[in-house]
């Protein structure tokens, strides 16, 4: 019983794993006020889940503002290339709506192509957390990744798109509690299964 609740014991480590989660969650949110930064901040989330998941986080606010200031740059480009394209999609929007509206084949293609952006921007930032290489190579290998790793992929859309957006508006109840830890909680769980993608070709990488 004396276990349990040492330093080494299960509820203590649970106890400071929430606690890191919910720092993580709350520095994030801060880092994201200018909205220009959110790449950077997104970025760096991960960047600070990775050495959470692998034990490696030392002083978590120290490993996230080092994770921010390196990332910055490639992040926040790739942030500002995200919104342009939004902005432009939005803007054709009104003028290719009537090109889906009543044509399946249309519609269906599009579901299809928004789908896999989805699936390609949930590798974007975790990959330049991880790795140094350049904005078109980032895309290229989330492209590739996104696919390669279906199952995988799967999982982080309905984490992320759960864990975000359906939690707090169909359990109105957690709300508060999502307030705290929902962001953290998302970084964390995803950091999880990108380190499985990711460790198998740093493993390669190591190998050749």
């Amino acid at each position: 019983m004396q276990k349990i609740f040492s330093t080494d014991g299960l509820i203590y480590g649970g106890m400071e794993r929430l606690y890191q989660v919910l720092l993580l969650n709350v520095i994030f949110i801060i880092s994201c006020l200018p909205l220009f930064t959110i790449g950077a901040a997104i970025s760096a989330a991960y960047g600070t889940a990775y050495k959470l998941t692998e034990h490696k986080e030392g002083v978590l606010y120290k490993t996230y503002w080092h994770q921010f200031k390196q990332n910055f740059p490639p992040a926040t480009k790739m942030w500002l290339l995200i919104i342009a394209i939004v902005g432009g999609m939005l803007f054709a929007l009104p003028y290719f709506r009537y090109l889906i509206v009543g044509n399946k084949v249309a519609y269906y293609m599009v579901m299809v192509g928004l789908t896999f952006i989805i699936l390609l921007s949930l590798y974007l930032f975790p990959l330049i957390a991880r790795f140094e290489n350049t904005l078109a190579a980032t895309v290229t290998n989330a492209m590739i990744l996104s696919l390669k790793h279906l199952p995988i992929s799967i999982i982080l859309f309905f984490v992320t798109v759960g864990g975000l957006f359906l939690l707090p508006v169909y359990l109105p109840k957690l709300l508060f509690a999502w307030l705290f830890i929902g962001f953290g909680s998302v970084f964390f769980i995803n950091a999880k299964l990108l380190l499985k993608v990711f460790s198998q070709y740093e493993n390669m990488k190591e190998g050749s």
